[in-house]
């Protein structure tokens, strides 16, 4: 399998880099533009404009065969959502083998919430979803020989925020959690021991749906490089550890065929639905984040899900956001020392490569080359 910088590596000045903030210092002192590289090679020779005359189902049987076979121990990272049970599904329903879950989040901080919370869908307070989600999680489980792994970060992204340049490891987002999704693999002493031992341990995200966006005539494919550190970051690149194996099950480029499959069956769905204006134009992309869109992408390509399961909305920032809510109620001081690294973030790289000039904006994201799917 191919996994050559898996999620991406930025070029300027004829350098390589893994770490975007390295790479904008780059830029600042030679004045040279930033181009990302997510597996050019691959994805710019596939046939985008085709569709793959598989059955989409098929495509991700195929994909749950391609890790099993490249992994003695694969860990799917599960959120809760849609795109990670999607995968959790694959598995089970296809009799193939799945070693592990980990889930992830701030059950000591959030929990005391919930009673006032109730089922606000508003974003924030993340655990209530994934509590949700559990009692399904270990009935699908049952008796399959998933083992279950549940890590609350909450302390340890409060220690986090006494190093000051985690963010060099953090890939493109800087929210709190990001000072922490680089010990992912390192959290749970037995992923260490198979390692040692020759073991080669795979992480599976549920990265990600299709972007779609369009001009006045045609819909496209594109990748988007904040999108990468939604689950995990680059960190294992940038340190060099190249035993830690990170896994996008969507969009990979051991199997363009299953974005390009799951293009083409949204562009079908939105002509024949006339909803093209669903799918963002290209002088708006901006503003991507659509809970409609996704709700209709949902139905698209993942049929087998409840769309009625209950599910908070999507954080609204990269940066400052809800999922973080308990952390600046709750931990003043981290706080305080988190937002300093922000500011050194901000002046290393200077305001015009953030959002609206704000580190607390997110980064300014890059895309990959727009890929044609066809004509609306």
């Amino acid at each position: 399998m191919y996994q050559y910088h898996n999620k991406g590596i930025y070029k300027c000045n004829g350098k390589l880099f893994f770490s975007k903030i390295e790479a904008v210092l780059e830029a600042n002192a030679s004045g040279q533009y930033i181009e990302w590289d997510y597996h050019g090679q691959i994805f710019d020779n596939a046939k985008w404009d085709i569709e793959p005359p598989v059955d989409l189902e098929v495509l991700y049987k195929e994909r749950a065969l391609q890790l099993r076979d490249n992994y003695d121990h694969l860990v799917l990272c599960y959120s809760g959502g849609v795109d990670s049970w999607y995968i959790l599904k694959t598995f089970i329903d296809n009799n193939i083998k799945l070693d592990e879950i980990y889930i992830y989040g701030a059950w000591k901080a959030e929990e005391k919430e919930y009673n006032n919370l109730g089922y606000d869908r508003s974003p924030g307070y993340y655990t209530r979803e994934i509590n949700e989600s559990i009692p399904l999680v270990k009935k699908l489980i049952e008796n399959k020989g998933i083992k279950l792994n549940l890590f609350d970060w909450t302390e340890t992204i409060v220690n986090a925020a006494d190093s000051r340049d985690w963010f060099i490891a953090a890939g493109t987002r800087f929210d709190p959690t990001c000072m922490v999704r680089p010990q992912f693999h390192k959290i749970f002493r037995e992923h260490s021991d198979l390692t040692n031992k020759g073991k080669k341990v795979g992480f599976i995200f549920g990265v990600d749906k299709p972007r779609l966006i369009r001009d006045d005539s045609s819909v496209y494919f594109a990748f988007l490089d904040v999108i990468m550190t939604t689950g995990t970051v680059p960190s294992s690149d940038i340190l060099g550890e190249s035993w830690e194996n990170d896994e996008y099950f969507y969009w990979t480029p051991n199997m363009p065929e299953l974005a390009i499959k799951q293009s083409h069956m949204a562009l079908r769905w939105f002509k024949d639905n006339n909803r093209i204006t669903t799918i963002k134009h290209i002088d708006n992309i901006a503003a991507f984040h659509d809970e409609e869109y996704y709700k209709c992408i949902n139905r698209i390509i993942y049929p087998k899900w409840n769309h009625d399961t209950w599910q908070i909305q999507k954080p609204s920032g990269a940066v400052y956001n809800e999922l973080s809510a308990w952390f600046y109620k709750d931990y003043p001081e981290a706080t305080h020392k988190w937002e300093s690294s922000l500011g050194e973030i901000q002046r290393l790289c200077g305001e015009k490569w953030f959002n609206g000039g704000l580190v607390r904006n997110g980064l300014r994201g890059h895309l990959s080359p727009k890929y044609r799917i066809g004509n609306y």
